[in-house]
């Protein structure tokens, strides 16, 4: 008799089990609801009975006859931790409604932006969010957008997973930024998002907070025109170019070989200009950038050099006539024909060797002739 009483038992434990987990099913299974707005759950079972719902709102009691569905149905829905319940009579089967009630932050703004930043320093930023739920599915990320508009995630935290707080709470996050060049006057924002799943508002809720401005400074970067070195013929006129970017706006020195006695050197902000450049001011001319960051040097080696010629005389060169010609060539627009100077003539007093052996005879011969006489 025991055993079988035992047997019964078990028989019916196992059909409450059956039943308990397959009689009811509430659609949707899983309900993400914004806080303050209505919400709805269908629970059906499988053969009519009398059927209920017990919730903090919205609950409705042991219906009196028996049914095959229940509707659960809240106009506005202010509890952060429900949990309806639909259930039978006798609480033979009842079944739990997975509802996540969210709110988006009142507020997300930064902190921690200086008037003034250096490069290559680090700086901390904040992110503060207030008064956000669920806070285990929030999401916070740091944006910047350079001046060309590309938007970047330069950081982010993950939910706080291990936070079960369905009320709203309040945090602040941190970033630790170090702004190159590149950087100044870009943008800088944090992004609160909420990802509640796919049951959840597509695509997923957030709030941003304001955008900041970058001012970021950084010691100039300098170049000159024309780069690494410059050569030039003396009595031209030499001009270099300096070209610094930097923030602040950098101010300019040139250091520069002394002047020749018949050349001005003139230097003005980035430009350096030498007319009539002797052979003496060769060498090297150094720009230096400088703000209150730092400075930066830039040199050119200039080589001055000469109009020559190199000439190797044949006896029919002698008595002929060798200058040179300076001549303007400006093209069609210009004065036609081009405008030209010429030096002075020089004539040539070329000695062949067949001419130098008769000038030695002649000698010799008329020493001969005054030794006889």
């Amino acid at each position: 008799m025991e055993f079988v009483l035992v047997l019964l038992v078990l028989l019916l434990s196992s059909c409450c089990e059956f039943t308990y987990a397959e009689c009811l099913e509430i659609s949707p299974a899983r309900l993400v609801v914004k806080h303050g707005d209505p919400a709805s759950a269908n629970c059906t079972s499988e053969r009519p009975q009398r059927m209920g719902w017990e919730a903090t709102d919205g609950g409705v009691s042991l219906s009196g006859t028996e049914l095959r569905f229940l509707l659960w149905t809240v106009n506005r829905l202010t509890d952060w931790s429900i949990k309806p319940v639909c259930y039978t009579d006798g609480g033979e089967c009842q079944k739990t409604l997975n509802i996540t009630v969210y709110k988006l932050p009142t507020k997300v703004s930064m902190s921690g932006l200086p008037d003034q930043m250096v490069e290559g320093r680090q700086y901390e930023f904040k992110c503060h969010v207030q008064e956000v739920a669920p806070v285990n599915s929030l999401y916070v990320s740091f944006y910047k957008a350079s001046t060309n508009l590309i938007k970047t995630e330069i950081g982010s935290h993950p939910p706080q997973i291990m936070n079960t707080t369905n009320e709203p709470t309040s945090g602040e996050y941190t970033l630790q930024f170090t702004p190159s060049r590149g950087d100044h006057e870009a943008q800088l924002w944090c992004s609160a998002r909420l990802e509640l799943g796919e049951e959840g508002p597509q695509p997923s809720p957030k709030k941003e907070s304001e955008h900041l401005t970058l001012n970021v400074l950084y010691k100039p970067n300098i170049s000159v025109t024309p780069e690494g070195s410059s050569e030039i013929k003396e009595g031209d006129n030499l001009s270099l170019r300096c070209q610094a970017e930097g923030n602040p706006t950098p101010s300019y020195q040139w250091l520069v070989p002394q002047a020749g006695p018949t050349s001005h050197t003139r230097a003005e902000g980035s430009v350096v200009n030498v007319t009539h450049i002797a052979r003496s001011q060769a060498g090297n001319y150094t720009c230096i950038a400088t703000n209150e960051v730092g400075n930066s040097t830039w040199t050119v080696d200039v080589k001055v050099t000469e109009y020559t010629l190199k000439f190797t005389p044949s006896r029919g060169d002698h008595g002929a006539q060798l200058w040179c010609l300076a001549r303007l060539e400006l093209g069609e627009e210009g004065p036609q024909p081009s405008p030209k100077k010429e030096s002075e003539h020089v004539s040539l007093n070329v000695l062949s060797s067949c001419q130098a052996t008769r000038s030695v005879m002649v000698t010799v011969l008329l020493l001969q002739l005054i030794n006889w006489l």
